[in-house]
Parts: C-alpha cells; sequence; structure tokens
C-alpha cells in the first residue's frame, strides 16, 4: 500500500455545535467520547472554537486540536476561481489558507481549476469542498492525486463538508493509500453520533450504513458465495461489519439455503419452494427482508422440516 501525507482537519464538533446546540450541552460526555473516535478512526486535527472549547472543558488528552486560525477565502462556485484568485493574490502566508466551497467544480475542468488553486496558494493550502451536490469526496480525492496535502471533513457529512468517512475509506479502498486510524470503529462512532442528535442516519450511506453489506437478491447472493469480490470492494470487517443474508421478495432458492445453513436449520429440498412462496408474500407485505426468528417462524408453520 503507498504512503502519501494527508493532513485531515475534522470539523464535526463545530458543526454539531452550530446544529444541535443544546443537546451537545446536554451530553458533554457523548460528546467527548465522539472527539476521541473520530480522532481514532483518522482525523488528524479537531476543529473548535473557544466558545466549544470553553463548554466541553477540560478536553479529552491524547488528541489533537485546533482553533480555526487559518484564512478562508468562500469561491461558492467554480466560475470564480479565477476572480477569487485575483482578488486575494497578495496573501502572505500560503500556508494558512483554507478555500471553501465549490460545490458545483464536478461542471467544470476541475483538473484544471484545481491545479489553478495549488499554483496560486500552494500545496498547504486546506481545500473543504462543500458537497451540495454530492460530489465533495470525489473532488476531494481528485486534489489528493495532484498532491494536495491538507482537507476539511465532517462525520457523516454533518454541516455539508466532504463525509470523513467516504475520504478514509476511498481512500484506503480505492487509493491503496496507508494512513492512520481504525475504521473498524466505524460503527461505534455512528451510534455514538446517532444518541448525541437523537436522530437516525440512512441505512445506505457508504461505510457506515448498518445495511450496506445486506444481500437479498439471489444473483448477489449467489455471486458472493463462490467469490465475495463479485459484489463487496473491500471486506466487510475492516469497518467493523459482516455480510448478512437477508431473505425477501427477491430472494431465491440459493439464498434460501445459505440462511437456512447459517441458522443451523435442516431441511428437504423439494419442500424449499412452497417455504420460500410464503417467505416472499410476508416480505411484500410488510416491505422490507424477514428477520432470522420470523424466518425460523414461517418455516415451523409451513413445515419444511426433514
Amino acid at each position: 500500500m503507498k504512503e502519501r501525507q494527508v493532513e485531515i482537519v475534522d470539523k464535526t464538533l463545530v458543526a454539531l455545535w452550530d446544529l444541535y446546540r443544546e443537546k451537545v450541552k446536554g451530553k458533554k460526555e457523548k460528546v467527548k467520547e465522539l472527539i476521541k473516535l473520530i480522532y481514532l478512526i483518522g482525523s488528524d486535527y479537531i476543529e473548535i472554537t473557544p466558545e466549544i472549547y470553553e463548554q466541553l472543558f477540560p478536553l479529552p488528552i491524547d488528541v489533537e486540536f485546533r482553533v480555526n486560525v487559518v484564512k478562508e477565502i468562500h469561491i461558492p462556485r467554480g466560475k470564480y476561481i479565477e476572480s477569487s484568485i485575483k482578488v486575494n493574490r497578495n496573501i502572505n502566508n500560503l500556508n494558512n489558507v483554507r478555500i471553501v466551497g465549490l460545490d458545483d467544480l464536478m461542471n467544470y475542468s476541475y483538473e484544471e481549476k484545481l491545479l489553478k488553486l495549488m499554483d496560486s496558494f500552494g500545496k498547504g493550502m486546506e481545500l473543504c469542498i462543500g458537497n451540495e451536490y454530492g460530489c465533495s469526496t470525489a473532488l476531494t480525492l481528485e486534489w489528493i492525486k495532484l498532491g494536495g496535502h491538507k482537507v476539511v471533513t465532517s462525520f457523516a457529512g454533518i454541516g455539508g463538508y466532504v463525509p470523513l468517512e467516504e475520504l478514509l475509506g476511498a481512500i484506503e479502498f480505492i487509493q491503496k493509500i496507508n494512513l492512520r486510524g481504525n475504521h473498524v470503529l466505524f460503527p461505534t462512532v455512528l451510534k455514538i453520533f446517532e444518541e448525541i442528535t437523537g436522530e437516525e442516519l440512512p441505512s445506505n450511506m457508504p461505510f457506515i450504513g448498518k445495511n450496506i453489506f445486506n444481500v437479498e437478491s439471489g444473483v448477489h447472493v449467489n455471486g458472493i458465495s463462490k467469490d465475495v469480490h463479485t459484489y463487496e470492494p473491500y471486506d466487510p470487517k475492516k469497518i467493523g461489519r459482516e455480510r448478512k443474508i437477508v431473505i425477501g421478495k427477491h430472494s431465491g432458492i440459493k439464498s434460501l439455503k445459505i440462511k437456512l445453513d447459517e441458522l443451523n436449520i435442516a431441511y428437504e429440498d423439494e419442500k424449499l419452494e412452497s417455504l420460500l412462496e410464503v417467505i416472499r408474500k410476508e416480505s411484500t407485505k410488510m416491505g422490507r427482508g424477514l428477520l432470522d426468528d420470523e424466518i425460523e417462524a414461517i418455516y415451523n408453520k409451513v413445515g419444511a422440516k426433514v
């Protein structure tokens, strides 16, 4: 795996403070636990403000904090890059610049635009791409490929920043760059994050969604049973998850056999069609895949025992 220096400044705490201030005040110990975990999964710095410091003092030890003292240059759209460069061309400390915005940069020759920024403000500038169009992770990865070192993130993209978990996962599993961080902790971070906000995140979110390794389609299950790399770009265990076969309206006999074997349930092949038919009807009625105990209950009711 390649080695490359990438510095990640995470704004999860600042975003939580802006959006959930009263909840943060009421769950200070949970917030401190979240801070430590966000640092452990791969952030290099946790950004704070003097107000947050005062509210959460004492802060967790063995975590690198940073008060934002950089000069922020807001560029809302890619078409304003050249004019923004002209206005800010006389900045003295190029290593103290953060470019914020550029949500629509994918609509332009983004490599050319990013290189213009790099030529003007240096590789040491921070890039803080907005996520209005869901492209912030891809654009940030392009910045890193071009030699950019410093990027700004937040867990789950809270506040409209680059989702920290997406960037970390893409760097490790796609770009094959070795960074510090324990990604097995992703589910733990998600759990505490949801406890603080009181809101449940979508179960299909990249790298942290609870159901991203749930497999229902018979074709998918068959492919994974032969070669897991057919549908899985990385091992679920590397992000603290496990593959789960879900039986529902799209499942086939192969999927059902795998699930019954997984549950240590003996069966007769000739009885599986009738069992699967009942499972599909129940799944359609409930609008979801069935839980293991629900499958077992149907199995006992249908009489598919050996």
